[in-house]
């Protein structure tokens, strides 16, 4: 059996959406000069020890060197994209994965770090971070959640997370970012 407190994780990041009311793919979309949303979020992951990096998106977008690209449908739904990273993941030795949408680029490392550090205290299921009572991004899942994932028919990830009910491990960070999901430009400005 493999031991929570050392085994990999790997990071899915849903990232193939048009961005339509952003105007643009957000995987392409910059957070800084030269710094695309996609870049800033592989980035983090790979500060946070994932490995792989998984980045599910559309045609013509570039995923940097450090993550494993999967092409994942514009027209899809995110859970659609979380679906693609997953199966990419069926044969690897990955025992949990992050979730982190494309359109969260501004959490903190010490956040993912502190959500993988949860799941790696106490192996819980899936783990959140909880701003100001609130939950966000990235998520944790546990392998033993990812049938769960691939085969929910109504209410994507978040059907799942309700499914598992207390066995979900909310974890409080200092974090308002985690709630910070980019859709529009104007989400852009702070």
């Amino acid at each position: 059996m493999t031991d929570v407190n050392t085994s990999p994780f790997a990071c899915v990041i849903p990232a193939a959406g048009l961005g339509l009311r952003f105007g643009q793919p957000k995987a392409e979309a910059e957070i800084a000069p030269g710094v695309r949303f996609l870049d800033r979020v592989v980035s983090l992951a790979l500060q946070c020890g994932a490995d792989p990096i998984i980045a599910v998106i559309g045609p013509g977008v570039r995923a940097p060197g450090s993550a494993v690209a999967v092409e994942g449908s514009p027209s899809g739904d995110q859970l659609a994209s979380v679906r693609r990273g997953l199966a990419r993941l069926a044969s690897n030795p990955a025992r949990s994965a992050l979730l982190w949408p494309v359109d969260h680029p501004y959490v903190a490392v010490t956040t993912a770090k502190a959500v993988v550090d949860g799941h790696r205290r106490t192996g819980a299921p899936i783990i959140v971070p909880v701003y100001d009572g609130r939950r966000g991004h990235p998520v944790l899942f546990a392998r033993e959640t990812w049938l769960d994932l691939m085969t929910a028919t109504e209410g994507g990830a978040r059907s799942v997370v309700h499914r598992y009910g207390d066995l979900v491990l909310e974890i409080a960070v200092d974090d308002p970012n985690v709630l910070r999901d980019v859709d529009t430009r104007a989400d852009l400005i702070v």
